[in-house]
C-alpha cells in the first residue's frame, strides 16, 4: 500500500511523468506525497540531469531528489535509498545517501539513481510510471 511504512514493508513510490512549461519542454517525474517517519515527503526525478535534448543521447541516466514537505521542530538526520520493487526486472545497485533535513534545508541535491546501465534505465523510462521502493532511516544522535 502506498504511504504505509512498517519496517517490514517500505513504501512503494510511483514516479509519474510530467512536462515543464518551458519553451523547450522537459520531462520530469514526481511522486504523490507519502508519509514516512511521521513526515510528509515527495520524490522528484529527471532524465540525464535535464539536458536540453536527452532524446539525442544514447546514454540515459535518472537522478532523483528527496523533498521534506513537513515542517520540523529540529533537524532530521536521515539515511535513504531507492530500490526496485519486488518482481521487477530492473536492477539497481543499493547506494545509501545521507542528508540532514530542516525547515531551511528541506530538499536534497539531485543524486544519481544507481541503475546498472543505460539499458536498465531505458526499461524504466519505457514504463508509463516508475515504481520503486523508498527506505528512509532516521539517525538518532
Amino acid at each position: 500500500s502506498l504511504g504505509s511504512s512498517s519496517p517490514l514493508s517500505p513504501p512503494e513510490v510511483q514516479f509519474r511523468p510530467y512536462r515543464t512549461d518551458d519553451f523547450i519542454t522537459r520531462l520530469y517525474y514526481e511522486t504523490p506525497r507519502l508519509t514516512v517517519l511521521n513526515q510528509t515527503w515527495v520524490l522528484k526525478a529527471r532524465v540525464n540531469d535535464s539536458e536540453r535534448n536527452p532524446n539525442l543521447s544514447c546514454k540515459r541516466t535518472l537522478s532523483f531528489q528527496l523533498l521534506l514537505k513537513s515542517k520540523v521542530s529540529t533537524p532530521l538526520e536521515c539515511s535513504f535509498l531507492l530500490l526496485e520493487v519486488p518482481y521487477d526486472a530492473v536492477r539497481i545497485r543499493p547506494v545509501i545517501y545521507h542528508f540532514v533535513f530542516s525547515n531551511e534545508s528541506n530538499e536534497t541535491d539531485y543524486m544519481a539513481l544507481p541503475i546498472l546501465d543505460s539499458v536498465e534505465c531505458n526499461k524504466l523510462l519505457a514504463a508509463k510510471n516508475i515504481n520503486l521502493r523508498l527506505f528512509i532511516f532516521q539517525i538518532q544522535k
